[in-house]
Order: C-alpha cells, then sequence, then structure tokens
C-alpha cells in the first residue's frame, strides 16, 4: 500500500499535497470526482484498478484508447500550482494491447488573466515516447523531466497528454510528483488561491480594495480624479442676456462605486452650488445620457419643494428617455436668498451665504443585486454620460445644457433656433449662439471663480473670447490665473 500524505492547506486535499512542497497524485483516492473536487482535470482519464495498466497500490490513472494525437482528446491537468526547481516524475505503462506508436506530452499553462477560466495557451517542453514495438509491451517506466526554469514561482498548470496512432493500447500513470505548492481555491471555482487578505471574500485583496470589509465594494472610481470640477450657467436661453456667468454656479465631483465585477453599485454624489446671480428661482438637473431610469434602485439627498417635476417611484424623473436626476427644482432649497438684492453670492461687499456640501446617493445595486434594468459596467458611465443642465425659473421646458449636449426629453423643442440659439441638426451647434457660436454653459475641470454681478464674463476671463472663437484649438487653459489671463478685480471666489 502506497504513502498517502495529508496536510491542512486551509482545507485538507487529501491524496494529493505532500510534505517538502511538493505536489503528489497516486490515484489512491480510487475516485475521479474526489480529484476534481480538489481542482484536478481529466479528458478520457480514469480512475482505475483494472489490472492492465495498474502500477502500484490499488488504483492508478487509465487513459481510454489512445488513438489521436491532439494533446486535448486524453489528458489529465493538475490545479493551479506555483512551480518550484526539480524534477516532475512519475510512473508509467501500456496495457500490452496493440499499437502504432504512443506519446506522452508534458505542458504547462500559464495564467492569462484574459482568458474566463485564467488559462493561457500550453507550452510543450517535454515528450515521452514508449519504445517500439507497442505491442504486447507491458514494462512499468519512469519519467522525469525538469521543471522549466522560465515558470519557477508564477502560477501555472501542469498538462500531461497521452496521444498516438494505430491499435487500442492504453496508458497507464501513477505516483505522480510536482515540485511546487498547491495555488487553486475550490471554493472560488478553483480559480487561484489568494496569498493576499481578503476579509470580505469579494476576490479584492485588502490591499486593493477600497471597501475591505464590504463584499458588494470594492472601488472608488471619482471624476474628477481630485476635488471639484465647476459648472457655471447663464438662464436666459434662447437669448444671451448679460453673459456673466453667475445665474448658477455649481461645483461637482461624482464618485462611482464599483463592485469586484467592475459593476456600479452606487454614484456618491457632491454638489457645492456657490451662487446664483440671478432673479430666477433655477432648478438643476443631471441625465446621464445612456443609461436606463429603471437601472436606478433609488435616489437620496435631493432638496425638492412642489415642484414642476414628477418622480418615478425609485426617485428619478419620470418622463425622461435616460437616467435624470433632480438635485434641486430651486437653487434657495441648497443656498437661501439673504432677503436683499437679486442673487445670492454674486454682489462685493454684499451678505453671503455659506456654501454646503449636497450629497446625494444614486443606487444601481443593493446587497448584489441590481436594478430592474440590469447591471451598469463602469465603461458604460463616465464623463461622457454626464450631460447637467438648468432648468430656468420653474419652467420644465426650458433646459440649459453645455454645448454640444443634447437636451433631454422633457424640454421644450421649439425653442431651439429662436431669439440667439443656433441649435440645430448638427450636434456641435446645440446650445451654440447664431453669430458668435457662444454657450450658455460652461465646463472646467477644477475650481475657477466666477464673475461678481454687472460684468461681463469676457471682462473676468480675457483669453476665452479667443478660446470660443478658435473652436478651442487657442487657449485651452483660458480660465488658469496666468499672466494676462484673468481680471482678478471682476471675480469672485466663494467656495
Amino acid at each position: 500500500m502506497k504513502n498517502i500524505t495529508y496536510i491542512l492547506v486551509g482545507l485538507i486535499f487529501g491524496f494529493q499535497i505532500a510534505q517538502a512542497q511538493t505536489i503528489k497524485n497516486d490515484a489512491e483516492a480510487g475516485s475521479r470526482d474526489v480529484y476534481a473536487a480538489q481542482c484536478w482535470a481529466f479528458g478520457a482519464v480514469t480512475v482505475s484498478n483494472n489490472a492492465s495498466t495498474l502500477i502500484s497500490g490499488s488504483f492508478s490513472f487509465r487513459s481510454n484508447q489512445v488513438t489521436n494525437e491532439s494533446n486535448t482528446a486524453t489528458w489529465i491537468k493538475t490545479p493551479w500550482i506555483m512551480p518550484l526547481e526539480g524534477e516532475i516524475s512519475f510512473d508509467t505503462r501500456l496495457d500490452g494491447t496493440q499499437g502504432g506508436n504512443r506519446n506522452i506530452l508534458i505542458q504547462f499553462i500559464p495564467f492569462d488573466a484574459s482568458q474566463p477560466n485564467g488559462e493561457g495557451k500550453e507550452v510543450l517542453f517535454y515528450q515521452y515516447d514508449f519504445p517500439n514495438p507497442i505491442t504486447n509491451q507491458t514494462t512499468k517506466r519512469q519519467v522525469t523531466a525538469r521543471m522549466p526554469r522560465e515558470i519557477i514561482g508564477k502560477p501555472h498548470k501542469i498538462f500531461i497528454s497521452f496521444v498516438g496512432t494505430g491499435g487500442t493500447a492504453r496508458v497507464g500513470l501513477d505516483d505522480l510528483v510536482i515540485p511546487g505548492e498547491y495555488f487553486s481555491d475550490p471554493s472560488r471555482g478553483c480559480g487561484l488561491a489568494s496569498t493576499v487578505k481578503d476579509t470580505d471574500g469579494d476576490g479584492v485583496a485588502d490591499t486593493d480594495d477600497a471597501y475591505p470589509e464590504d463584499p458588494f465594494r470594492a472601488f472608488d472610481n471619482p471624476f474628477p480624479a481630485k476635488g471639484y470640477s465647476t459648472l457655471m450657467f447663464e438662464d436666459l436661453w434662447p437669448a444671451l442676456g448679460d453673459y456673466d456667468f453667475n445665474d448658477l454656479v455649481v461645483d461637482y465631483r461624482i464618485n462611482r462605486v464599483t463592485d469586484a465585477k467592475g459593476e456600479i453599485v452606487e454614484l456618491l454624489i457632491e454638489l457645492r452650488t456657490r451662487a446664483a446671480g440671478a432673479g430666477y428661482r433655477n432648478g438643476f438637473g443631471i441625465e446621464f445620457t445612456g443609461i436606463d431610469p429603471a437601472s436606478v434602485l433609488s435616489v437620496e439627498g435631493a432638496k425638492i419643494s412642489g415642484s414642476v417635476h414628477s418622480f418615478e417611484n425609485n426617485g428619478t424623473e419620470a418622463g425622461t428617455k435616460f437616467l435624470t436626476i433632480i438635485p434641486y427644482d430651486n437653487v434657495y432649497n441648497v443656498l437661501p436668498h439673504p432677503g436683499q438684492g437679486t442673487g445670492v453670492n454674486t454682489t462685493p461687499g454684499g451678505p453671503f451665504q455659506q456654501v454646503n456640501i449636497q450629497k446625494l446617493v444614486v443606487t444601481f445595486k443593493q446587497d448584489g443585486k441590481p436594478g430592474s434594468a440590469g447591471a451598469v459596467s463602469l465603461r458604460s458611465l463616465g464623463p461622457d454620460n454626464f450631460n447637467p443642465f438648468l432648468i430656468a425659473n420653474q419652467n420644465r421646458g426650458i433646459e440649459v445644457h453645455l454645448p454640444g449636449k443634447q437636451p433631454t426629453a422633457l424640454a421644450d423643442k421649439s425653442l431651439f433656433g429662436t431669439k440667439d440659439d443656433g441649435s440645430s441638426s448638427d450636434e456641435r451647434s446645440m446650445y451654440r449662439s447664431k453669430n458668435s457660436y457662444l454657450p450658455w454653459a460652461l465646463h472646467v475641470n477644477e475650481n475657477i471663480p466666477y464673475m461678481q454681478e454687472g460684468a461681463t464674463f469676457l471682462k473676468g476671463y480675457l483669453k476665452f473670447a479667443d478660446w470660443v472663437k478658435s473652436n478651442g484649438q487657442m487657449y485651452e487653459d483660458w480660465y488658469m490665473d496666468k499672466s494676462g489671463y484673468r481680471n482678478n478685480e471682476a471675480l469672485l471666489n466663494i467656495k
């Protein structure tokens, strides 16, 4: 009877892992299912006590009739291992029936994260040829092969194929010894074992996991990457108005929290509404273009007071084609009017209201379960989907968007092309003026000052007009605090 060694590695992997950092398989478990549970795999190979292929002990591995030179016809594949220096060895024999030629191919399979099962392309590094003639041959032979140096210390599988042509001869194999450490995890579909701590068991190491104790959250994916971006709006569209871009000034940052699958769990939205330079009670909305509203489970944190909007049960705006949220329907809900003047935080020397952070949570998955429209991947929701807009003075049909962006399904399309608006079928013309191609909304990927009341934007940002006229080709950094770029006396920066 052969020696059977047990070792505890999280679980007890009987019959296969021995001491001295070797992996052994002697077939004595007597059942292929036992080995499959330990992440071994077999193709047309059984665990057998048939005397014609028995090598030692009570059981050996026995191939089907080997009549194919394909390496994927008859084979044994190890679990993931961490190979070490040394020699792979096993005993083998034929069953004595007739045949043309019989060979054993020893190959390695590298780990490839791009493949669903992690397996890369197999590489042959040793071939054993049974001596001819095959017929009546039953001699037990030992095969040894040096572990390839290039795979030592890297996750691999060893892949042993039985090939040949002619006749019906079968191959037996036993007492397989491989220098290496077991590196599979049966509890995770026989994927790679984790070598680092993963407290929540989501497959993401604690060192890489932003939420190491939450199995449903793993990564933060913010935009902008740092700090806040600034949005500025004019509210008299389709007329140009005073063109000071302080009718609504909103800083934002959005964190797309994803799970280990790369699917969005929630959007954590932070808004800082810094100024409202108009007498209008403007609202603020965000459409995430291309995203189904039914993918959302809930929206929390909106400031709504008896408004012109209607909402679905999940908190998204009703009647829209794409996911639309309304953080507030009246700017005074988040930046109260001080009681004097026509605006808030735009008059030098006037009373200033404290700027607070408004936090919204848009939930896409709860305890791992998505909304009725299915999960939303990180790559499908990013800055390109972000479509913020102003709702002018409680009139839901009047939307002011960034240049080149499309209105929502609830916008009054009859206003396009009227007064100063030059919007046409050309998407690039949307929300730009007829003659000067000027926008009604601006987006800057960092926090910048805004205009004092009564001063045009061109007076504060001296390179802005050149940037617009060049269609963004000149002075891409028009908003920066460089010499000749700003007139700081016309600017305010209430944060």
